[in-house]
């Protein structure tokens, strides 16, 4: 399951960094029922005006195209919105099941 969870945690923490407002990003990695979440807060609010929070969007979405072809080719889910956490900012989360994540990436290894 490594190469899919490090190639998902790790792109979701590049993406916190770059939109945040602040030193700091929260990280939860957790397995449970056969599958392996990673969830992120950054301090990045929603954007109020519609036009602002549909363009911060589409940045957000381009910057996790790649976590988002992981989390699909495993089979899994992928999202981000409003943190319901005290002080706001966005939540950006992943679920990889264990089986898609076990076998991605099983081709590339066959010719080791």
């Amino acid at each position: 399951m490594a190469d899919a969870v490090v190639q998902v945690a790790s792109e979701l923490v590049a993406c916190a960094c770059r939109f945040t407002t602040s030193p700091e990003v929260y990280v939860c990695l957790r397995y449970r029922e056969h599958a392996f979440r990673v969830v992120l807060y950054d301090a990045h609010p929603r954007h109020q005006h519609p036009r602002l929070a549909a363009a911060c969007d589409a940045r957000r979405r381009s910057a996790l195209r790649l976590s988002a072809c992981v989390v699909r080719a495993c089979g899994g889910d992928w999202g981000f919105g409003d943190a319901r956490e005290p002080g706001g900012g966005t939540r950006m989360w992943a679920v990889l099941p264990r089986e898609g994540a076990r076998a991605y990436l099983v081709g590339s290894h066959t010719n080791e």
